[in-house]
This record gives C-alpha cells, sequence and structure tokens, in this order.
C-alpha cells in the first residue's frame, strides 16, 4: 500500500476548521512532531525527491502526554506524494544507535522539521492541519490505497480541497523537508 497525499497552504485556518467542524468532522487530537529527513549522501542541493529512491525519518511525536519516536522509510513513486511507506516505533535511547546505522547505510540528515498537526478522518481519509515552523499553516488530506490507484486518488483529494475553497494556486507538490530547507536557505 502508497501513502498517497495532496497539500495545500491554509491562508484561512481558522475557517477551514470551521467549515470541517460545520459539515461533521470530527477532531481526533493535536500532535507535536519533530521530524529529521535523511537524504541519500549522492543527492546534495536538489529541490526534488528522487523517484524510486529511500528517505529517512525519525519522528518524535508527542499528544495526550504520550511520547513515540517512529522510524520511517518513505520510497517515492509517481511523484513527491506517492509513497511506498514503512514505519517502526523505537525507544527513544535507540536514537543515537539509529543515527550512527542511518549514516553508515549513506545518508546524512538533510533538515529538520517541527510542527503542530491537528488531525481528523473522513471515511478512509485523514485530514491533517499543520502549523510548521518557518513556514506557516497547511491541510494535507492522506490515503493508504495500492500504487495503481495513485493518480486516480489524488484526483479524487484535490477535488475534496476544491469543494472546501482550497484554489489549485494553493495546491503544494513538495514534501515539509524541502520546503523548510528553502526557506531557511533564504
Amino acid at each position: 500500500m502508497n501513502e498517497i497525499e495532496v497539500k495545500a497552504i491554509l491562508k484561512d485556518k481558522e475557517k477551514i476548521i470551521e467549515h470541517l467542524k460545520k459539515i461533521g468532522v470530527k477532531f481526533c487530537d493535536t500532535k507535536y512532531q519533530k521530524d529529521i529527513a535523511f537524504w541519500p549522501n549522492d543527492i546534495k542541493n536538489l529541490n526534488t525527491h528522487k523517484l524510486g529512491r529511500n528517505f529517512l525519518r525519525i519522528r518524535e511525536q508527542e499528544s495526550n502526554g504520550k511520547r513515540e519516536i517512529i522510524f520511517t522509510l518513505k520510497q517515492p513513486q509517481t511523484n513527491q506524494t506517492d509513497c511506498i511507506e514503512h514505519e517502526i516505533e523505537i525507544k527513544e535511547n535507540d536514537i543515537p544507535s539509529l543515527k550512527l546505522i542511518i549514516s553508515s547505510l549513506g545518508y546524512y540528515e538533510y533538515v529538520t522539521i517541527e510542527k503542530t498537526r491537528i488531525t481528523a478522518k473522513i471515511k478512509d481519509i485523514e485530514i491533517c492541519i499543520d502549523d510548521v515552523t518557518d513556514l506557516g499553516s497547511y491541510i494535507e488530506l492522506e490515503k493508504f490505497a495500492p500504487a495503481h490507484q495513485a493518480e486516480s486518488i489524488q484526483k479524487e483529494l484535490y477535488s475534496i480541497l476544491e469543494s472546501w475553497g482550497i484554489n489549485k494556486d494553493d495546491y503544494v507538490y513538495d514534501g515539509y523537508d524541502i520546503l523548510v530547507r528553502n526557506a531557511q536557505k533564504k
């Protein structure tokens, strides 16, 4: 299964939250997330993920007093927002050893991303409203599905964003790792 998502800048976060509440969306929880993104050593100074290559992440996540550390491998398929994804929860004291392993495998720390995420669900679609440090507010719609459905699912998710009044001009096709890294360069 692939994680298939779409993303857009939120110019008026509160307006979208109110709209979602009016249509019956119930928000699950709020999480603080700190992600360390690791890129292959041979990919430097690029503003895009290379399709078919592995990208790694260590996520520290806190929600309702519970702390989790999640190690993730993402492999972009047809575009940056259609990825094979594998995750495993690790212990906090494993982070230094895991970083050494990641480095030994030929990866470097690309960027750290910090955000607050509010989540909700509509059927099998996860809604994420993110406040990303140094970037602002974004909305993501995510769905897990077989790879051959990626294009049709992205069309479906974009049509949902449009129905909520989010313009195509606000769509974002890069991951937060690239967006934050580019913002830090300015």
